[in-house]
């Protein structure tokens, strides 16, 4: 087991607001240059600007986690709030087990909202601010996890075998 103790489910929200402000900068940028690419693809196939616009989005996103965690082990926000992740054993998460928590965090946060709004919206008829607000309630599942977890971790973190743990020193 790890010499660190898990981190509290306050801190841990807060390093995610944090993160999440992060995120939005680095999808701006990508959206730019998807932006670029779909008006050069558009007149080809909507479709294939699409998918090049979700896989950017991904590349960029999957590029700033992977930078921060095999150089610091931390993100920007997680390094702010004392953050650590450390996989079973107690020490850094090799690279197979960091791209496994992205992708489990990108279903729970991206997929499964994204397809939850599509099949209201399509599907059912519901009007967009109706769909867009009951997907949204899909994002307490992995967050909503931590609730249960006797070690207060997320979904994704649990399914990939992370755990955040705290950093921060005891004062004596």
């Amino acid at each position: 087991m790890t010499p660190f103790p898990a981190v509290s489910l306050r801190r841990r929200l807060a390093a995610l607001v944090y993160e999440l402000l992060l995120i939005g900068a680095i999808s701006a940028l990508a959206a730019l240059l998807a932006g670029m690419a779909a008006i050069v693809l558009n007149p080809i196939s909507t479709y294939l600007s699409a998918l090049v616009t979700c896989l950017l989005m991904l590349a960029f996103w999957w590029y700033y986690f992977r930078s921060n965690w095999l150089l610091k082990g931390q993100t920007l926000a997680m390094q702010t709030w004392k953050i650590g992740m450390v996989n079973e054993r107690g020490s850094r998460p090799p690279l197979q087990q960091l791209r496994l928590r992205f992708m489990w965090a990108c279903v729970f946060i991206v997929f499964i909202p994204m397809l939850a709004y599509a099949g209201l919206r399509h599907l059912l008829g519901i009007p967009p601010l109706g769909a867009f607000a009951a997907s949204l309630i899909w994002l307490i599942l992995p967050w909503g996890f931590a609730l249960l977890n006797p070690d207060r971790q997320f979904l994704y973190d649990f399914l990939a075998g992370t755990r955040l743990v705290d950093l921060k020193q005891p004062k004596s």
